[in-house]
């Protein structure tokens, strides 16, 4: 399957005063931020309001994003896909003033289930203008296991799956919907929370920018909304140009997918063929393994939003993100594949895991083309654990849901950053103190791991490890995590780094040895969980 083709607004970009553009952009990107803030500042889960897991962007009345906010790739690069589907349900002219849609459906446009996006319309002279658009990874969305980033073989065991829906009408929400989303959650009275917060800043940015549009008139800010993504086009296909033409390739495996493991050239393969033409690129995954059964599976808008990504990477950050900057790029990804797979094939990991390991790919496959930008393998996941239970020091039911930072690669400009989120994931450090505050657990162990990075003249990022016990008996627990078969490689003669380890310390002293991605597990008082991220790649051969 391809993505649509390039388009391009440059009509609009020339005919822009230059000055207004700038103050205008400036102020949309603005906008993102301010949205954010006020979502963070609202909600209720720590994962919210101190780790800081969502994205915020302002979109046109196509869909298309305008200006996004310094928050998660893989939120951001994937709501075009997000917008397509809420679109195709409610076209364009089917919206109010007021309204807002929800959508968590991979299978239309969105990611994973726990990744729930909204679009509340935009209005100026009584036309809808655009949206604000929001991407809140809410800790928990029902399904088989708490925080609902588990092992399992199908979607509808992953959680609540809701195609778009108009949850919010003319400014007022329908209960009917809320009822049935908010019965299908654990801890409701958190989630409720952290969806009025989400409501709340999409009405942040329906205000800034509908004053925008008091101040330089609607049909000039239709322009400017358009004109923004032409510049951010032109930018990336001159970075794309200065690339030499040809196809380069790469090939990787995963641990596996929670049923079965993948310690050689087995089933769990991706694959990527980059074909760079002029000031175009092309992404095609043929090669790649088919669906698992487990949740590795990357939705179409994973995929795509890993390719966004490296657009932006080869760039250095110098290019501000959005859908013009993506133009440049088509993606052909097998239906039926682990980077395109069909319904019921669960996806949970594909838009943790696998798009950090897609990024890894692309990365190598295009190192050949641009030498000096090669960068050693990072530890190729979001480290997400989640746990839940009765907490019965507080008398109530409870869900935890965490990324975890671990190795980045080295690069010719220095060693990899020490215990990061990297590439695809933006998340804050949660702190130890919030997590003990709030649950019947307690942190025993939360360091690097020294020479955990991959050797080389700059070394690998260090991974990390982080100790949870627990302090009730009866607690479940799962993990996705990636690179405790396959480490994170080197680059131009860099070593590979540590592998990631994982395993269960029992009270009585026995240790149970666990897999990256786990079917759920149990704690009993007293037992410790022990995660240790992968150390990133290193870069250059070691000087003599």
């Amino acid at each position: 399957m391809t993505t649509t083709e390039p388009r391009s607004d440059h009509d609009a970009f020339q005919a822009t005063d230059p000055v207004t553009f700038e103050v205008v952009r400036s102020g949309l990107y603005a906008i993102c931020e301010e949205m954010k803030s006020a979502i963070m500042r609202a909600s209720f889960s720590p994962l919210l309001s101190l780790s800081a897991d969502l994205s915020c962007a302002l979109l046109d009345g196509d869909g298309n994003v305008v200006a996004q906010g310094n928050d998660i790739p893989v939120h951001l690069g994937a709501m075009p896909h997000s917008a397509a589907g809420i679109l195709a349900r409610y076209p364009a002219e089917s919206w109010k003033p007021g309204d807002a849609v929800l959508n968590n459906d991979p299978y239309s446009g969105g990611s994973h289930l726990p990744d729930m996006t909204l679009l509340t319309g935009i209005f100026a002279d009584e036309r809808l203008l655009g949206f604000a658009a929001s991407r809140v990874h809410w800790p928990d969305v029902g399904g088989a296991a708490p925080g609902s980033s588990a092992v399992t073989d199908e979607i509808t065991k992953e959680g609540l799956r809701l195609p778009p829906v108009k949850i919010v009408k003319a400014g007022e929400v329908d209960e009917e919907i809320w009822s049935i989303v908010f019965a299908n959650v654990r801890v409701p009275q958190d989630r409720i929370g952290d969806f009025k917060a989400q409501i709340a800043g999409n009405k942040r940015g329906v205000d800034r920018v509908e004053g925008l549009a008091r101040r330089y008139s609607g049909d000039t800010l239709w322009k400017l909304l358009r004109a923004t993504q032409t510049y951010s086009q032109q930018l990336i296909e001159a970075t794309i140009a200065a690339l030499p033409d040809g196809a380069y390739s790469a090939t990787q495996h995963l641990d596996g997918d929670g049923f079965a493991e993948d310690t050689g050239d087995g089933p769990f393969q991706i694959a990527v063929t980059i074909t760079k033409s002029g000031p175009s690129i092309h992404c095609d995954f043929t090669g790649t393994s088919p669906q698992a059964r487990g949740p590795m599976n990357a939705p179409l808008s994973v995929t795509t939003s890993a390719c966004n990504y490296l657009l932006l990477a080869l760039a250095g950050g110098e290019v501000q993100p959005n859908s013009g900057a993506y133009r440049p790029l088509t993606v052909t990804a097998p239906e039926g594949s682990l980077v395109n797979p069909r319904y019921p094939a669960p996806v949970v990991a594909g838009n943790t895991e696998m798009s950090n390991r897609l990024v890894d790919l692309l990365i190598e496959a295009l190192a050949p083309a641009a030498p000096e930008l090669a960068i050693g393998a990072s530890y190729g996941c979001a480290g997400v654990w989640a746990i839940g239970g009765i907490d019965a020091i507080r008398g109530r039911r409870f869900v935890h849901l965490e990324t975890t930072g671990g190795g980045m690669g080295a690069s010719s400009a220095g060693p990899g950053l020490d215990g990061h989120r990297v590439h695809m994931g933006n998340t804050m450090n949660l702190p130890i103190e919030a997590v003990e505050a709030a649950l019947p657990v307690r942190i025993t162990a939360y360091e690097l791991i020294e020479g955990s990075g991959g050797k080389g003249q700059h070394d690998g990022g260090m991974g990390v490890r982080r100790s949870v016990q627990s302090l009730v008996d009866g607690v479940q627990f799962s993990l996705l995590f990636e690179r405790a078969l396959h480490p994170a490689k080197g680059a131009t003669g860099g070593e590979a780094g540590r592998p990631a380890r994982f395993r269960v310390r029992h009270g009585d002293g026995t240790e149970t040895p666990l897999r990256s991605k786990t079917l759920a597990g149990h704690l009993e008082a007293g037992d410790t969980l022990v995660m240790e991220t992968a150390g990133g790649g290193g870069w250059g051969k070691i000087r003599q």
